[in-house]
């Protein structure tokens, strides 16, 4: 391999690690949220602004388990990681129900992305940031497992690489 050729994938590495410590860095004091309810307030859905959720089974529609995927379209590792919960999605009915979570984002750019990489669940404008203080986020993609009442059963900072990984992670504890 030539120099140049190293160069370019030394660069490569260092950009990649820089994104993924400013998309997916660790929370502080993640330890903490293993059975800890989470609370929605009033959450607005991203696609209608002006309908109101209050409770997570009202979101999940039923389904016993909750994907909790905080997420922004300035997120390169979110952008990637959408079209596998997509696929999720759609080959794993039974499995947990996704719902998004709009961090440090715009409604406008979220919505564009939502559409343009298929993120056809519903995803929650948390404006007043009320939602991700629970948690704590300090970075995006975080994605909390979340039983039908909002209880933290287990959590992942940074972003799912295969839609296998998904399944098994929503099968957890």
């Amino acid at each position: 391999m030539n120099s140049l050729a190293r160069i370019r994938r030394v660069a490569v590495a260092l950009l990649t690690a820089s994104l993924i410590a400013a998309c997916g860095g660790p929370t502080a004091s993640s330890d903490d949220l293993m059975g800890r309810t989470m609370r929605i307030g009033e959450a607005h859905p991203l696609t209608d602004p002006t309908a109101t959720f209050t409770s997570w089974p009202e979101v999940a529609g039923g389904n016993q388990r909750i994907l909790l995927n905080f997420w922004a379209s300035w997120c390169i590792p979110c952008r990637d990681e959408i079209p596998l919960l997509f696929d999720y999605t759609a080959s794993f009915a039974s499995g947990a129900t996704v719902i998004g979570v709009l961090y440090k984002d715009a409604a406008g750019p979220a919505a564009a992305t939502a559409a343009e990489l298929g993120a056809t669940w519903v995803t929650l404008i948390d404006a007043d940031g009320a939602i991700a203080a629970q948690v704590p986020v300090n970075a995006a993609p975080l994605t909390l497992l979340l039983d039908a009442s909002g209880v933290v059963l287990d959590y992942r900072v940074g972003p799912f690489i295969s839609v296998a990984e998904i399944a098994e992670f929503a099968d957890g504890p």
